[in-house]
């Protein structure tokens, strides 16, 4: 047999040619992804950019579904201010007294003297310190409302000179559109219905009824708070839960109680003192005009300027001329200014620090809602809705946004 020939050497790699690109590129390069063709091969990195696109915009249609959901809540929530306002109001009314007369009902209660006791005794003179006011002060104010009449047509003719110019340029600008062809607006007349008397007899037991609520509301809620707080703290799950509502009630309790207390001080003194420039001016009845600055003084901003309106009206229907019937509204809202630029943020600190602009504007929101009762307890619901914003971590941008 012939020997069999030497095994073949393996073949050895040739170098590739620099030159060979077009085949260099096809070994090296993988295949191109075509996501857009049933079955196509999809990269890694392909793959995992469309997944996060997807997880974006489901991120932002969640976003606006949440939006959509709290303008149709914050909607829901006025809508129903606005046509339940009768019962709402007496419950608010009475938990912002019970959170004025806390303080001193944690000081009155002993081991020796029931709870119930010590809310009838804060109650019966809380009711019997309004009632001494109001009886003070019902004689001048009854005077003053016989005599409106007469204080219009007495500063009537010093408003007209007073607004001369204007009625001057009405005129012109009149005159003006006549030329241009324009027709004149037509007058309407204005007829003003004094109230019935069915009306007074249907109107006068819901507020009577509105008042025994509130009385007796303020004085279940001092007897029974601490007690509900505790029930409502067995509803919440967990230890953190129970902390932070405790947080929340605690600090609602101390900041609007210190407000309360804080804003109805200034409020008094500012009245005390409104009383002394008023007498020294010569105006009459100056302490009905002092009961009304320390209660307007509650409201901010539009209550002084109501207060300012209303000395402006007294000092025309008292002074000769224009300048001295300005000095009671210049000195009130000089002394106004004083309480609100001063005394009253050296009292409450930094701990109530909000915007000049939300409390307008929600000033603006409750007076439409409530009237009246609205810009008395706007503030009030605004501290306690700041409070609870800086407490919740989600919410916490809004109490940022409330701050001055």
């Amino acid at each position: 047999m012939a020997p069999s020939a030497p095994d073949a050497e393996p073949a050895r790699a040739e170098p590739v040619a620099a030159d060979s690109a077009p085949f260099t590129a096809t070994v090296l390069e993988p295949p191109r992804a075509q996501p857009t063709r049933p079955g196509a091969y999809v990269s890694p990195t392909a793959d995992e950019a469309l997944r996060r696109a997807a997880r974006e915009a489901q991120i932002e249609l969640n976003t606006g579904i949440h939006r959509l959901l709290v303008v149709l809540v914050a909607g829901g929530v006025l809508y129903t201010c606005y046509f339940a306002r009768e019962l709402i109001l007496p419950i608010l009314l009475a938990a912002f007294f019970a959170l004025l007369l806390s303080p001193l009902m944690r000081r009155l209660v002993r081991p020796w003297l029931p709870r119930w006791i010590a809310a009838l005794l804060l109650m019966s003179l809380f009711f019997a310190t309004i009632t001494g006011i109001a009886n003070a002060l019902y004689p001048s104010a009854a005077e003053w409302a016989a005599r409106t009449p007469q204080v219009l047509r007495e500063a009537t003719p010093k408003l007209k000179a007073l607004l001369r110019p204007v009625v001057e340029a009405s005129k012109v600008g009149a005159s003006l559109s006549e030329i241009a062809g324009e027709t004149p607006a037509r007058t309407q007349q204005v007829v003003v219905q004094a109230p019935s008397r069915l009306g007074l007899l249907t109107t006068t037991p819901r507020v009577l009824a509105s008042v025994l609520a509130v009385l007796l509301l303020t004085y279940f809620f001092l007897i029974y708070g601490e007690t509900l707080l505790r029930r409502v703290l067995l509803l919440r799950p967990t230890w953190s839960a129970k902390r932070l509502t405790v947080d929340i009630v605690r600090s609602i309790q101390y900041d609007v109680s210190r407000y309360f207390l804080t804003v109805c001080t200034t409020s008094i003194i500012l009245g005390a003192v409104t009383a002394g420039f008023l007498w020294m001016l010569g105006v009459e009845t100056p302490l009905l005009w002092a009961a009304l600055a320390a209660l307007l003084n509650l409201t901010p901003y539009v209550g002084p300027m109501v207060m300012a309106a209303l000395l402006f009206l007294v000092g025309l229907s008292q002074s000769p001329t224009i300048g001295a019937a300005l000095l009671p509204a210049i000195g009130y809202l000089g002394l106004h200014t004083l309480e609100s630029q001063v005394a009253t943020p050296l009292a409450l600190g930094r701990t109530i620090n909000l915007n000049p602009l939300a409390i307008i504007l929600w000033l603006l929101i409750w007076g439409w809602l409530w009237g009246i009762l609205g810009l008395l307890l706007a503030v009030p619901m605004l501290v306690c809705l700041k409070i609870v914003c800086s407490r919740v971590e989600s919410l916490h941008n809004w109490a940022v946004l409330l701050e001055k």
